[in-house]
């Protein structure tokens, strides 16, 4: 059965994309077989990290004009990953976002039912794990990526604005969704890697990641996959197998 994870954060620059993306490559390295979506359809970014060929987009599969098979690229022999690894970008034209700006309720309730057919076409074709990048904060496709999803993964700052934003969207949409949390601590400026609490917000922390500035500079590096020493990737690994104990 395919794992859906959806990764966002209640404000943005957070890092969210950068952990997932290396999440994505850290399951794939293991042998897992992967799939990242890039759900942030307002601000797309990983088509600037992959730069595929793209014919459709994750907006095509949202909107019912393709499906799932046609909107995926494996990239699995580019990074020599052991297992399958598949990435679905949203297109980056300006035009595109803004007319899914334009978008009203029935589209995004329409956009969810495609979400979770993508997830058990997935499921037919042995995907193991699924990651969902989502636009941060409560955007209706962030929503919907977190309904469909079998655990939220939170990526947090130490800000008085992320912390206010954040308890706000555990109660009004992590909680009456039922969702299964975990939070991770980003760019925290110190260098204490383990967690410094449990839990907060009565979420468990799996790890506080310290504020390095030469991951900042290479957002459009795969880092546990090209530099699999880094402190940075050595944490993300972690993540995983944190994750991996948070599902059983």
């Amino acid at each position: 059965m395919t794992f859906a994870l959806a990764v966002h954060s209640s404000k943005g620059g957070t890092g969210k994309t950068c952990i997932a993306v290396n999440l994505a490559g850290a399951y794939a390295l293991e042998g897992k077989n992967v799939c990242l979506l890039d759900i942030d359809i307002r601000g797309p970014s990983l088509f600037s990290i992959f730069k595929p060929e793209a014919l459709f987009w994750v907006n095509d599969m949202l909107s019912g004009k393709r499906g799932i098979k046609d909107t995926i690229h494996d990239v699995s022999e580019e990074f020599g990953t052991k297992g399958k690894f598949f990435i679905g970008c949203s297109n980056p034209d300006i035009s595109e976002i803004r007319e899914i700006v334009r978008k009203d309720r029935n589209w995004q309730s329409s956009a969810l039912k495609n979400l979770i057919s993508a997830k058990k076409e997935l499921d037919k074709k042995n995907i193991d794990i699924l990651i969902f990048d989502t636009s941060p904060g409560v955007e209706y496709e962030s929503i919907n990526a977190v309904a469909a999803s079998d655990m939220v993964l939170i990526v947090h700052n130490s800000s008085i604005a992320c912390n206010s934003c954040t308890e706000q969207i555990i109660g009004g949409i992590y909680t009456p969704l039922k969702k299964h949390c975990v939070i991770i601590d980003n760019m925290c400026h110190d260098n204490t890697l383990q967690p410094s609490e449990e839990k907060r917000f009565g979420i468990d922390v799996i790890a506080r990641i310290p504020c390095m500035c030469d991951v900042a500079t290479r957002n459009d590096e795969i880092l546990t996959l090209t530099e699999r020493d880094h402190i940075f990737s050595q944490n993300i690994y972690s993540i995983k197998d944190r994750i991996e104990r948070h599902r059983l």
